[in-house]
């Protein structure tokens, strides 16, 4: 079976490096729960930063179509190759660096979600935790929100119609 690179975005975060590791022994260095199950060797490695909140430098452990089956993170991309390297020795020399551009990200990004966008402010679903689906709309949470808010204050500002 070929192996085939990641593509540019995992989920919603830009791949900035990848690495192969399935013929590494897996040493078992520390922990990672993925819900109540413990994760341990996979087969391909990527580090990723999100296109959205950056929340540093991220590794995300792969199966071999790299669907991400668990993450950890550190505060830097060298700290994030050493914590792979305590459980996959060697990998530090495997490392294949990824120069997609975070224009190129979102585009990618936004080919594979159909642009869905909130219609209002333009976010994208990486940005928000919550939105409406309709049939030809999406709206986020903080939109709506903001116009549920500004109907309030309208409704406050008119005359009570009982008072007359």
């Amino acid at each position: 079976m070929p192996k085939n690179p990641p593509p540019p975005v995992i989920h919603s975060a830009r791949v900035l490096s990848y690495a192969f590791v399935d013929d590494i022994p897996y040493r078992k260095h520390g922990r990672l729960f993925v819900g109540d199950k413990l994760l341990e060797a996979v087969p391909r490695l990527a580090i990723v930063v999100n296109l959205g909140k950056d929340i540093g430098p991220l590794l995300d452990h792969c199966d071999e179509e790299w669907n991400v089956l668990g993450t950890s993170g550190a505060d830097s991309v060298a700290a994030v190759k050493a914590q792979a390297e305590l459980n996959y020795p060697g990998v530090a020399s495997r490392w294949v660096d990824v120069n997609t551009s975070v224009e190129d990200a979102l585009n990618f990004y936004d080919e594979k979600t159909g642009s869905a966008k909130c219609d209002f402010c333009g976010k994208r679903p990486f940005d928000f935790a919550e939105c409406a689906w309709g049939p030809s709309a999406i709206i986020c949470r903080s939109c709506i929100e903001a116009y549920y808010q500004a109907f309030q204050e309208a409704d406050s500002e008119k005359p009570d119609l009982a008072d007359k």
